[in-house]
């Protein structure tokens, strides 16, 4: 029994979170009173989060935790809020089996990726006497490859999940809905909070670079979308969020408490700012991730998938259909094992003649495929990433109005391309082009950011012929 409720309730965890190619850190272990946070870490990472490498990222973040004397194996994760997708849906009176199944709907409309490909947490609501729920969703291949990370860091993850909902007071569970903006970084985190649950989740851009070459805050771009996030909500939660909590970095909080107290004071919401003290403020949010995790169990928005106990995995290997079939071809050996003896002997004494013909020449050739085999990657000539890559490029416009800037392989056909567009019509353009042909498919528009000019991701899939 002990050793059970030691697994359920590890003593001790690393909580970790990547927030602008940074790594942050902290081992929290419980006391017999209460649970304290024993060491941190803070460092920034040379390599990205989703390296195609991932040996190499785990072994920068396992020297950066041996560098703060960190030894702690479990831990549970913070994703990154950027990597986190949301389709908000209203339930009528339905049945839970109706429910799941309007829900796996909704997520097949709302999400550019298939529910296959996602891992998603759903987040529940009342208000005003109706039902809501909040969908989240992460990409498995981003998840899967975050515990590849982790794992060759000599890390084993215990949970995945957001940041926000482990701060004290972020989701009241009853009372007057809230909003929460945590700023810091490049960007913000926007969670709203309303009816016992998550009602918006999202990654807002919070900089602009100034004439005079500094970063500031953009006021305006942030108050539009906390305008526009309102306002997307439905009505009987709308009208219960009352505050508007400016969380973070301390400069970008100051400077964020002037602007948005006006257009919380508009919009009929009271705020109250809370600077970080913090060198890096995104200390507290993982602190409170692993005391959250020690003290209250999984959180609610898991995306770490389950893994099956062994228990699990031998019914699944050896159900009762497997069973019956194994037990009908063993009863239907059985009957014909005495006859099919004979004609065995007889094919093995006719293969042994055969090879003692051809014995010689098999081994010749395959002495020769193994020097085939030695020499041939030395004569490829498919030059495929190249191929891939003039496809791409005469595709793209010749007046330069759609420029890339970032272009990725990754195995075993996936393609990674990022870049800038003047203008909206070029770019689709650009993409008709490469749905049009035929080497392509499943291009997807992983991101479009601004306007003029805008950034932009797409990803899709080489299915050219071999050798191109």
């Amino acid at each position: 029994m002990k050793l059970a409720l030691s697994r359920r309730a590890p003593q001790s965890v690393l909580a970790i979170a990547f927030v602008g190619g940074r790594l942050v850190a902290a081992q929290v272990a419980r006391s017999k009173s209460a649970v304290a946070v024993l060491r941190q870490a803070s460092a920034p990472l040379s390599v990205d989060l989703l390296h195609p490498e991932p040996e190499l990222v785990g072994r920068e973040i396992r020297n950066h935790l041996d560098a703060a004397q960190i030894k702690e194996r479990s831990c549970v994760v913070v994703l990154p809020s950027e990597w986190v997708m949301t389709q908000h849906t209203e339930l009528p009176e339905l049945s839970p089996e109706d429910a799941d199944s309007l829900l796996q709907i909704e997520a097949e409309k709302g999400f550019p990726n298939g529910p296959d490909e996602l891992h998603i947490a759903r987040s529940s609501q009342k208000a005003g006497g109706g039902r809501f729920t909040t969908q989240l969703a992460v990409r498995r291949e981003q998840v899967a490859r975050l515990v590849e990370v982790l794992r060759a860091a000599g890390l084993k993850p215990l949970s995945c999940s957001l940041g926000l909902p482990a701060l004290a007071d972020a989701i009241p569970a009853t009372g007057p809905g809230r909003m929460t903006l945590w700023i810091e970084g490049a960007g913000a985190t926007l969670m709203v909070a309303a009816g016992g649950g998550v009602a918006s989740f999202r990654a807002l851009e919070a900089f602009i670079e100034s004439e005079a070459g500094e970063r500031v805050v953009n006021t305006a771009a942030l108050m539009r979308e906390l305008r526009i996030t309102v306002e997307q909500l439905p009505a009987a939660l709308r009208a219960e969020i009352k505050l508007l909590s400016v969380r973070g970095e301390a400069a970008a909080v100051g400077a964020l408490a002037g602007g948005l107290g006006a257009w919380a004071s508009d919009a009929g919401f009271s705020i109250d700012t809370i600077a970080s003290d913090r060198k890096v403020a995104t200390e507290e949010i993982v602190e409170q991730a692993g005391v959250r995790f020690l003290r209250d169990g999984a959180p609610a928005l898991e995306f770490l998938p389950p893994k099956p106990s062994r228990f699990a995995q031998l019914v699944a290997r050896y159900n009762s259909r497997r069973l019956a079939t194994a037990g009908f071809a063993a009863a239907a050996v059985l009957v014909l094992v005495g006859g099919a003896f004979e004609w065995q002997q007889y094919q093995l004494w006719s293969l042994r003649s055969d090879w003692e013909g051809m014995e010689a020449k098999v081994k010749d050739l395959d002495a020769v495929q193994a020097r085939i085999r030695e020499f041939r990657p030395w004569y490829d000539t498919s030059f495929r990433n190249l191929s891939i890559l003039r496809k791409v490029v005469d595709c793209f416009p010749d007046n330069g109005s759609v420029t890339a800037k970032g272009f990725e392989v990754h195995s075993p056909s996936t393609v990674t391309v990022t870049g800038t567009a003047r203008d909206n019509a070029s770019l689709l353009r650009t993409l008709d082009l490469l749905r049009q042909s035929k080497e392509i498919q499943g291009l997807k528009i992983e991101q479009i950011r601004g306007k003029t000019p805008a950034q932009f991701t797409f990803t899709f899939r080489w299915v050219g012929t071999p050798g191109s």
